[in-house]
């Protein structure tokens, strides 16, 4: 299982790489075809927008796996043992059911969009391909969080 999930999360750095990659290289261009030629190109803000939409939910799972998260840690800070082994359960549990939460509704956006045939108005390319990157965000943070809750589980406090 460890293997598989190396896989993924090497999968999840190349895609946000290349995502954070190509949206530095648009707004480069966009900026240089605004300040120098003296027109901007709207196609390369939308794909740029969608781009970020991608690497933003797919980035949320390597924060989760690395527990590089923002956070109030104060709580965690001055307790110790099974009390804040209970309350790092309890984060993950929240987390959990946040990302349950998104995966549902991400997706009922993603088929609404497909099933009423909506597209993009500068790219011309279907929304639900844009909206999708939600709930695939939401499944590979919870294969992240459940992995973290598992071993939390096992630990001693």
């Amino acid at each position: 299982m460890q293997k598989i999930l190396k896989i993924i999360t090497k999968i999840e750095e190349n895609i946000c790489a290349i995502g954070l990659l190509s949206t530095i290289t648009l707004v480069f261009v966009n900026v240089i075809l605004r300040y120098i030629f003296k027109s901007s190109s709207s196609w390369i803000e939308e794909a740029v927008r969608y781009i970020t939409i991608w690497f933003t939910f797919i980035g949320a799972a390597i924060c989760f796996k690395k527990s590089s998260h923002m956070g109030i840690d104060l709580i965690l800070t001055i307790t110790k043992g099974r009390v804040k082994k209970g309350i790092e359960i309890f984060g993950l549990l929240a987390s959990i059911l946040f990302m349950a939460f998104l995966l549902k509704y991400g997706m009922e956006l993603a088929l609404f969009t497909q099933r009423s045939g909506q597209i993009t108005p500068g790219l011309e390319i279907p929304l639900y391909g844009i909206y999708l990157g939600i709930p695939l965000g939401a499944i590979l943070s919870l294969v992240e969080l459940i992995n973290l809750l598992f071993s939390k589980i096992k630990e001693k406090a």
